[in-house]
């Protein structure tokens, strides 16, 4: 959308307890709504929305050296299809 691309890159959580705002992400956002009521559920839905989004789980990477190969071969890759377009 605008233009933009979106590569998630899930770092130690996984990506179903993001999406259903579950565990960590979950009591974070408790936390916040006290503070930025007006801006809470629209993170929780940008999130929700970002988590259903193709992308990468470290927890499916044995070695980070490799996801984060792989990340940039994703990147430079989007960036070379957007720059011939």
């Amino acid at each position: 959308m605008n233009g933009k691309i979106v590569i998630p890159v899930f770092y130690h959580v996984d990506p179903s307890d993001v999406r259903k705002q579950r565990r960590s992400s979950g009591k974070a956002f408790v936390h916040h709504e006290n503070n930025f009521p007006d801006k809470v559920q629209k993170w929780r839905d940008a999130l929700t929305e970002g988590s259903n989004l193709s992308g990468y789980d470290s927890t499916e990477s044995r070695n980070e050296a490799e996801l984060v190969e792989k990340i940039i071969a994703d990147i430079s890759k989007k960036l070379e299809d957007v720059r011939l377009s």
